[in-house]
């Protein structure tokens, strides 16, 4: 399944209940509000007190993927009909209404949206549903691993937090999946730091920015260079047990890693290949 299946079929779900109360009341606010709305291009505020009519078009706009209008028929829904019981299906509309159009300005409402839905609707069915699409959401606002990294952690954040509380979702997997490309730029934003402290000579700085690395991050799949990046941090310090202790370790670990091959012949060049430097 992909992310974007697994996306809709759990706004599907979340709206499925809502739709069927509706229905007795749907052809009703149609009428209501194409009489109310001849001649004006906004949103119409539906007569009936639940905004059914209102609901139901912001349904049919995400199924026609107008994510814009969509977005529009939902927050006029939420503003106007405070005790609307469409009130979670819509909460969950209007976030995926704002994550489909993938700007920054509506990622950030995105996260909002779902928020809401998780702090007003915490028992709801769908309450993993909108954890998942919070993070996301702020992992759709990641930058490149050169950059700025504040989205990032904010994203990791949020899929900790899935993986924590909600173990028996159906949309584990999922998260794991993308929680570990999250993982991986912010390990490779480490080690571009660490080569940067490399490239000028400041041996403890990269050494630390790799320590880091490994300690917060242990299961990006950049772990071998950075390990290496390590090691040769303290090989040039002048350092050689403490290089052959980083050496060893990504030999040992990642034998199949590219490095791997340069960590074994300095070790063994310098007979340090095991512990006791047998």
């Amino acid at each position: 399944m992909t992310p974007r299946e697994a996306i809709g079929i759990g706004l599907r779900v979340g709206l499925r209940s809502s739709s069927r109360r509706a229905l007795a009341v749907y052809a009703l606010g149609l009428l209501l509000a194409g009489l109310a709305g001849c001649g004006s291009g906004d949103v119409v505020l539906p007569a009936d007190p639940a905004g059914t009519a209102l609901f139901q078009q912001g349904q049919e706009l995400l199924e026609q993927e107008k994510w814009s209008r969509a977005a529009e028929a939902f927050d006029t829904l939420l503003r106007n009909y405070p005790t609307s019981p469409h009130l979670p299906a819509a909460r969950l509309g209007l976030g995926r209404a704002y994550y489909e159009q993938n700007r920054s300005d509506t990622l950030l409402l995105a996260v909002d949206a779902f928020k809401n839905f998780i702090t007003f609707h915490p028992s709801h069915p769908q309450v993993d549903y909108a954890q998942l699409m919070v993070a996301m959401s702020y992992m759709r606002l990641m930058r490149a691993p050169d950059r700025d990294q504040s989205y990032t952690k904010q994203a990791l954040e949020e899929f900790e937090a899935f993986m924590e509380d909600y173990p028996d979702s159906s949309y584990r997997d999922m998260a794991r999946e993308n929680m570990q490309r999250v993982i991986d730029t912010l390990a490779d934003h480490e080690l571009r730091v660490a080569r940067f402290y490399l490239g000028r000579h400041r041996w403890a700085a990269a050494r630390a920015r790799c320590d880091y690395a490994l300690r917060k991050y242990p299961t990006s799949s950049h772990r071998c260079d950075i390990l290496f990046a390590a090691g040769e941090a303290m090989r040039r310090a002048g350092k050689p047990e403490e290089a052959a202790a980083y050496y060893r370790q990504l030999v040992e670990q990642h034998g199949d890693c590219p490095r791997a091959a340069d960590a074994r012949r300095w070790l063994e060049g310098s007979g340090r290949l095991t512990a006791g430097g047998a």
